[in-house]
Order: C-alpha cells, then structure tokens, then sequence
C-alpha cells in the first residue's frame, strides 16, 4: 500500500495552488475505483529541498542496514552457542557409551578385591579388650 510521496515543481508559486486545491479532495469519485473514499493529503513544505528528502532516505536506508546487522550477528552468536551445546552433548554421550561397553566387556565372574578391614570397637563390646588397649597406652 502506498502511503507516502513527493513531488517536485519548478515554480513555488505552481507548487503552493496544486496543494492548496488538492489538499482534502478525494482521489477517485468513481465507486468501482480502489482508492474511491481517499483524500489527497498534500503539504507545501516551505524551504525544503530536494536535497534534504534524498539526505533522509539515505540516513533511514543506513539506520535499517545496521540494524540488520546487529540482528544477524545476534543470530549467529546464537547459533554458534547452540552448535556448541550440542556438540558438548554428543561428547559425553560418548563418553557415556564407552563406559557402559567397558562395564559390558569386564568379566563379572571375575573376584574384585577386597581389602582387610579391622573391625570397630563399639561401646557395649568386649570390656577386657578395651582395658587391654588403654592399659598398653599408658
């Protein structure tokens, strides 16, 4: 849909009676017409050049290009630190398949060692071995 527009005159003076005249009319009178129920809405701009329409374009095409860029570096940041979670993912997954085959492979009739453990002394235990001990500590 087109909203906005400019035009160019040679002469001020044929500038400011084509606005004037223009201004609040209606596009199209006939009803079959796609624009039928618009108005012209037409604005002298007094001590506007060309110039400065082309210096607007220029600063809005700029201001919409960087933030473009802003958003796709956003995106690629993103993208990069999602690639990473995924690969740091398929590592352990790895890893947790390596375990799981080496469990797989040790033989389980195969003894484990067990080392010699003393057993403790508890409170209501043999009395006589208690005085055995502190008796040799002192």
């Amino acid at each position: 849909r087109y909203t906005e527009g400019w035009i160019e005159f040679e002469r001020k003076k044929i500038a400011k009676h084509v606005a004037q005249n223009l201004n609040s009319t209606p596009i199209s009178n006939y009803k079959r017409d796609a624009h039928f129920g618009d108005l012209w809405s037409l604005k002298y701009l007094s001590g506007f050049k060309w110039s400065h329409l082309t210096e607007k374009v220029a600063y809005e095409r700029r201001v919409r290009e960087q933030k473009l860029r802003v958003e796709l570096m956003q995106a690629r940041r993103e993208n990069a630190a999602y690639t990473e979670l995924v690969e740091q993912g398929k590592k352990l997954d790895k890893i947790e398949a390596r375990r799981k085959k080496k469990q797989k492979t040790d033989d389980p009739s195969r003894k484990r060692r067990q080392p010699k453990q003393t057993k403790p002394m508890n409170e209501g235990s043999d009395k006589s071995a208690r005085k055995a001990v502190l008796g040799a500590l002192v």
